[in-house]
């Protein structure tokens, strides 16, 4: 018999959502915070796949800017959850650490840094121009208890509803953007796309100097002329803008 606590929880936050927040962003933290932070909540993510195949984390919570520059490697991987979710256009739910080894060993080590135990990605049916995936992901259970996915699904239903009301009032806009950090960096010659594909790794000036045979200021100078070129004063601002763009 479902949590009647929780019930009440999940009807508040509809009302919350079905109201008139002011941001996307707003409404998945207060989701994470107030609404699954007592089921161990690791992150929440809504991501979008355009018609032209590419993949935008359109907002997030739980996750700190370290993880969602890990995210980035997403639009090159068939191995995770959200990216089965926006290809299916169905649930994907894994109820262990095991079951996620044992279909997605590839990214095994980021679930295992984030400490996810159980995710439920579900599609959202918005628009037909795009595909939808919200992700609910989770730590280890309380002990004796199990969550109920029918709660957590009907969380994917509210957002249909929400963007659906969101169009007519112009509440939020989920277009990417416009000046995509990805088709910057594709413009850039061979050696400046791998420096800055390590820079994205979180290498260091020294480490970028020896994966690319070159020496510390030759790396200076490069990342002087990619900032210029990808319109960034700091390698902080490129991991910003693929975040955006997931």
């Amino acid at each position: 018999m479902p949590d009647t606590r929780r019930v009440k929880r999940v009807e508040d936050f509809a009302a919350y959502l079905l109201g008139s927040p002011s941001d996307l962003q707003e409404i998945l933290h207060n989701l994470h915070k107030n609404v699954l932070a007592e089921d161990n909540a690791v992150y929440v993510a809504l991501t979008e796949k355009s018609a032209t195949g590419d993949l935008f984390i359109i907002g997030s919570s739980g996750l700190d800017q370290e993880s969602l520059i890990g995210l980035s490697w997403l639009r090159t991987t068939t191995q995770f959850p959200t990216i089965d979710c926006l290809n299916s256009g169905s649930d994907v739910y894994l109820h262990s650490k095991e079951a996620w080894l044992e279909k997605y060993p590839q990214s095994a080590l980021f679930r295992e840094k984030l400490g996810i135990e159980e995710i439920l990605c579900q599609p959202i049916h918005w628009s037909q121009d795009s595909s939808y995936c919200l992700s609910l992901a989770f730590g280890a259970a309380n002990s004796g208890k199990s969550r109920d996915l029918a709660l957590l699904r009907t969380l994917g239903r509210l957002f249909e509803t929400y963007l659906d009301k969101a169009r007519e009032k112009k509440v939020v806009t989920l277009e990417p953007p416009t000046a995509s950090m990805k088709r910057k960096i594709e413009a850039l010659n061979d050696r400046h796309q791998g420096t800055v594909n390590l820079v994205i790794k979180g290498l260091n000036n020294q480490e970028i100097a020896d994966a690319q045979g070159i020496s510390v200021n030759t790396v200076k100078s490069d990342l002087k002329k990619i900032f210029k070129d990808l319109g960034v004063s700091y390698r902080s601002q490129i991991y910003a803008e693929m975040i955006d763009e997931g």
